[in-house]
């Protein structure tokens, strides 16, 4: 009787120790879990998109576009390891999946910074904006043609990214060290776009230079591409791009303006295109994250000595943190056509 209380007691010291040491694995396992989130970030977001177009041709004919999309759909992993060594990788399954952003980012100082991988370039202040945070549902008419997401250079030149490395940092602060007044980005890319090697040995130099006037708020920008493409004809065709603007934001208002000019070679002969671009937003914000704002823009775009000008209004409405509602209505005036068009975009965001 006493070996078989021994024996059972026994089997419950075994059982016990065996769930104890159970718990304090999977206690191990949720500590080693909750110390991701302090360098590691993992997120991304989901746009679906309708849109009608309506334009009369100059043959009295009608093109009208009525259509439902998935415009976006983004994975997006960041990571800050120590403070000074950040990564981050994106990807879009949209369409065919595509590999968006691919950098490492290493911090020095204040005044000099080193990214290296494929991330957006330092050509204009509109590219540098997610389209999470930017006023319209799509880029005006000469950053898209200019700054590389619908370029007038064609090939993988989208998303405003190119591969290459980049120096970035301050070169003087402000009294209270609060804002740069004056900041740099300089570096050397491919010049082929996102997820595409150098076809021609000759590497894009890209810049840009930012002055804050003793006002955080209000940046006066300059930045500028000399570069070379591969035109079918000519393997260093000449590809150059300069662009001047300023923006003033705060918490409510923004104002943006941008003036961009390209002059390239193609088939040995040069060609021009500029345009330019004002918007205005305002926030309204209300309790439990819901913020809404009113947004205006309108953009000219030149090319071939052909002239656009676009007029868009729209509403950005975020009901909460992770839902987003946008409604834009652009009238165009294309030089190429003897009567306006009509385009209607209507956009669902949700972010996780």
């Amino acid at each position: 009787m006493n070996r078989k209380t021994n024996t059972k007691g026994l089997k419950r010291i075994v059982l016990v120790s065996a769930v104890m040491l159970s718990l304090a694995a999977a206690a191990t396992a949720q500590e080693n879990k909750s110390r991701i989130p302090a360098y590691l970030s993992v997120g991304g977001w989901i746009d679906n998109q309708y849109t009608y177009e309506n334009q009369k041709n100059n043959d009295g004919s009608h093109t009208e576009v009525s259509t439902f999309s998935t415009r976006r759909a983004r994975l997006d992993v960041k990571g800050n390891i120590n403070g000074n060594l950040e990564f981050r990788l994106q990807t879009d399954m949209a369409g065919t999946p595509k590999l968006v952003d691919a950098f490492i980012k290493y911090k020095f100082s204040k005044l000099i910074n080193v990214e290296l991988g494929q991330f957006k370039t330092p050509f204009t202040l509109e590219n540098q904006y997610s389209p999470l945070n930017q006023e319209g549902i799509d880029n005006s008419a000469v950053i898209s043609s200019l700054a590389g997401f619908s370029d007038i250079l064609g090939g993988n030149r989208k998303n405003g990214r190119d591969s290459g490395v980049m120096l970035f940092g301050n070169l003087l602060d402000s009294n209270d060290g609060s804002f740069p007044l004056l900041s740099y980005n300089i570096g050397v890319f491919n010049g082929n776009g996102i997820n595409g090697k150098d076809d021609n040995q000759g590497k894009d130099v890209i810049g840009r230079l930012d002055f804050h006037p003793f006002i955080k708020e209000l940046v006066l920008s300059a930045s500028a591409v000399q570069g070379t493409y591969n035109d079918g004809a000519d393997r260093k065709a000449a590809n150059n791009r300069i662009a001047f603007g300023g923006e003033y934001k705060d918490d409510a208002l923004t104002l943006r303006s941008e003036y961009v000019r390209a002059d390239f070679e193609n088939g040995g002969i040069w060609h021009k295109a500029d345009g330019f671009y004002v918007a205005a937003s305002y926030w309204f914000k209300f309790g439990n994250d819901q913020k809404l704002r009113p947004v205006v823009r309108y953009d000219q775009y030149n090319q071939n000595n052909l002239t656009s000008n676009l007029c868009m209004v729209g509403i950005d409405w975020w009901p909460e943190s992770h839902l987003r509602l946008q409604l834009n209505y652009t009238l165009n005036d294309r030089e190429q056509f003897d009567n306006k068009g009509d385009l209607l975009s209507a956009m669902v965001t949700v972010k996780f």
